[in-house]
């Protein structure tokens, strides 16, 4: 289906004060598939530190195999798949390697890790048995030549009710990679800020952007307006239609993304709500599921946590929910995504 057929055929939706009405939908990431066959000895994507038996490499941190195509990766589960290295390496979670492609395990939950056993979880998009190593460090970044029409900004009502995008303007001026005067290209509004499909979604805003120009970098938020749904309100679990519509809404947008060349992706998520405690159960729970479609995305997605950065700093939050930047606020999360994106090489 082409991008304006799959967006006239999107359902219709609420006024985006931050409420909406949802039919369930299919879980996303509940389909069967078989284990590797019982009884035999496997490694697959098993930790490396031990080495890797014949057969299989230490790829990206776990023994697997290389891959041309998914057939290729049947003899480790149904559910194996061959995917690229590419997003990863960009995002500084792989190595360099001369391999492009791995037989690999994507998820949003644990539970589609079942399949390989009790001791696998979900990190960051990818079945594992323990935490990442740490990153690569690089130090080696040649210049990315983004131009301010290189950028999007987009996202909800803590971008375009703050002067988050003006102080990233700002730390890229003061950079010397933006001429004073110019401005990153800003399209979050909170009138379209749902992460689920539809035409109140995020998608209507990168489809502006897109329609204006070509996107190479991608920064932006999202999913405190589909946790604000009553749906989720009394119970918000990773089975809450809210959160299975946002994960998929945000499934497709980052394969939007990759299609149309973009690069880059940061996504900064949301401190802690501070008089809400509804929509802070609602943003934790939905939290490490777009986190996880976030570190499986075909275009590199660099995720940014702001619990860490805004902890003991309640002054950062206004507003009647506790959730939208103050000036205070705004800085230093502009602040945060300009040092990422210094780090990962995108701002150079």
């Amino acid at each position: 289906m082409s991008k304006p057929e799959r967006l006239a055929r999107r359902s219709a939706w609420s006024r985006a004060g931050f409420w909406l009405w949802l039919g369930l939908s299919p879980c996303l990431s509940c389909s069967p598939g078989a284990a590797p066959t019982e009884g035999s000895e496997t490694h697959f994507l098993k930790m490396c530190d031990g080495g890797c038996p014949a057969g299989s490499a230490c790829l990206c941190g776990v023994c697997t195999t290389s891959c041309e195509s998914t057939a290729d990766c049947s003899q480790h589960g149904e559910q194996a798949s061959c995917v690229s290295l590419a997003p990863r390496v960009a995002e500084q979670r792989c190595a360099e390697a001369t391999t492009t492609t791995i037989c690999d395990a994507e998820c949003v939950e644990s539970t589609d890790c079942s399949w390989l056993g009790p001791d696998f979880a979900c990190k960051s998009g990818y079945c594992r048995t323990s935490p990442a190593t740490g990153e690569p460090s690089r130090t080696d970044c040649q210049p990315s030549n983004v131009t301010a029409q290189d950028v999007a900004v987009l996202g909800d009502v803590l971008i375009e009710l703050s002067t988050f995008a003006a102080e990233l303007d700002q730390q890229a001026q003061s950079a010397g990679l933006l001429a004073p005067g110019a401005h990153y290209r800003n399209y979050a509004a909170s009138g379209t800020s749902f992460l689920a499909e539809g035409p109140l979604s995020i998608a209507t805003q990168y489809a502006k952007a897109r329609a204006e120009r070509p996107v190479r970098v991608i920064v932006m938020n999202g999913g405190a307006t589909d946790m604000l749904n009553d749906a989720c309100a009394s119970d918000p679990t990773p089975a809450c239609p809210a959160a299975q519509a946002a994960v998929r809404g945000a499934e497709l947008l980052f394969q939007d993304f990759a299609a149309d060349g973009v690069e880059h992706v940061i996504y900064f998520f949301y401190p802690d709500a501070t008089n809400n405690q509804s929509l802070k159960s609602g943003i934790d729970t939905l939290r490490p599921l777009v986190q996880n479609v976030c570190g499986k995305s075909p275009v590199a997605c660099h995720w940014l946590d702001l619990r860490p950065i805004f902890a003991g700093h309640p002054d950062y939050l206004v507003g009647a929910d506790g959730i939208v930047f103050g000036d205070s606020g705004a800085q230093a999360a502009a602040t945060a995504v300009f040092q990422l994106m210094t780090a990962r090489c995108i701002a150079q």
